[in-house]
């Protein structure tokens, strides 16, 4: 479902939204009076809606009723229109307005461009409140280090790492303490020394458990997520929303252009941006296919991260996808009669995970708003491989975000005699 140009743009036709799109689905050709978006490029991400001056572009499902005729007119308009990579090499116009689709050139630099600061003298409490903020949630840190705009001054992973080897210190010399007291007063018994220890082992699992993500994430996915500390857990929740009721008071949002960019414009905040190997994740677009001696090992990457929309802060989902259920069938059209053997179909069906008691329910139901709303986030996706041969049976392993079939040429998986790896760690416990 994308966004709808409507009344206010006819003849305005301000383009600041098409400096801003990440996919340039926004066009007119001379003649028009106004600008319109294609649906069919449209990734929903609203970077558009917030730079239109005259508050032109809704999303088709909240355009207002009097201007619902502009969901046609944005319709029929591509009916008819011919995209600028399409059109002959002599057309002028179509070489001026030609741009190429993927990673816009202004989006390069995007890392560089002006942000927000945190004021004086709050950037250097930052600074120096490292090792006690970073004790709270991965919300509240990743808000701050928004604001702060410069990691010297405030950084999610630096706090949390602080954070984790002060624990190492200041939860077994608590424990400690607990242990002499309840040992009369002694400093020197068996039950401080053992205290000792148990608080080294919970301060490690906890610092484990906190960089989680780090450890079993791959190296593309950039978005790691580090946790509270077991005593920052309940502050987070009155820190997180009061840090972001004072973010006018502590902070200086950039009033000026930023310049980085060609053909830039002004917008309030960080501008939409959402990693293509991420997006092609969603639509079961990353895959590969291996073939062995006897059989085929088939590997599709699921989505990792929510996309970094204006749906998700509106709809306060989560940083991390759920686990897709999913769903493999093999069709073998093998008959007698044939002299060669056919092409079996493995058939891969996804979706987001559903509520048990309730299956057409979302097992998160705050996924019920933007999926199938939102065309950069569909519910899940359907794959099929043609695989030579007449395979009975296959296997299956999913891990890490990452399902693996193998799918034998012939014959039954387990006649491959394909030896499972064993994992160490299973191994040793």
């Amino acid at each position: 479902m994308a966004y709808i140009i409507c009344e206010p743009c006819v003849d305005v036709m301000d383009t600041a939204c098409v400096d801003v799109c990440p996919v340039n689905c926004i066009h007119t050709v001379e003649g028009e009076n106004q600008l319109y978006i294609d649906p069919n490029v449209c990734i929903d991400c609203a970077a558009c809606v917030d730079v239109c001056p005259v508050t032109a572009i809704f999303m088709e499902s909240e355009v207002p009723s009097e201007w619902n005729s502009y969901i046609d007119i944005n319709s029929k308009f591509f009916e008819t229109f011919e995209y600028p990579e399409d059109a002959g090499s002599d057309d002028e116009a179509g070489k001026s307005k030609k741009k190429e689709q993927g990673i816009p050139e202004e989006y390069v630099q995007l890392p560089d461009a002006i942000g927000s600061t945190l004021r004086t003298p709050f950037n250097l409490l930052a600074m120096l409140g490292q090792p006690f903020l970073g004790a709270f949630s991965a919300k509240f840190k990743s808000e701050l280090e928004n604001m702060a705009g410069n990691p010297i001054v405030f950084s999610s992973a630096v706090s949390t790492g602080i954070n984790s080897l002060i624990n190492l210190i200041l939860y077994p010399l608590v424990l400690f303490f607990i242990g002499v007291y309840q040992g009369g007063g002694s400093f020197f018994s068996s039950q401080g020394n053992l205290m000792i220890f148990l608080g080294i082992l919970i301060a490690i699992a906890e610092g484990i458990f906190r960089f989680r993500d780090e450890l079993t994430t791959t190296p593309d996915a950039e978005q790691s997520r580090y946790g509270a500390s077991f005593y920052g857990w309940f502050p987070s929740l009155i820190a997180t929303p009061l840090l972001k009721g004072l973010r006018p008071a502590l902070v200086d949002d950039t009033t000026s252009i930023r310049t980085t960019m060609p053909g830039a414009v002004q917008a309030q905040g960080e501008l939409y941006t959402d990693d293509i190997k991420e997006r092609y994740r969603r639509y079961g677009m990353v895959n590969r296919i291996f073939e062995d001696t006897d059989y085929y090992r088939i590997e599709i990457e699921f989505p990792r991260w929510v996309p970094n929309s204006s749906a998700k802060t509106t709809y306060d989902l989560p940083d991390r996808m759920p686990h897709y259920d999913y769903e493999i069938s093999l069709s073998s059209p093998f008959t007698p009669e044939t002299s060669e053997p056919s092409t079996s179909q493995l058939i891969v069906q996804t979706q987001l995970p559903r509520d048990p008691k309730e299956p057409q329910e979302f097992a998160d139901p705050r996924f019920e708003k933007v999926v199938g709303r939102t065309s950069s986030f569909p519910d899940g996706f359907r794959n099929t491989f043609a695989i030579p041969g007449q395979p009975e049976d296959f296997y299956t392993k999913y891990q890490n975000r990452l399902l693996e079939i193998v799918v034998p040429k012939t014959g039954t998986y387990d006649e491959l005699g394909l030896e499972q790896p064993v994992h160490y760690a299973k191994l040793k416990g």
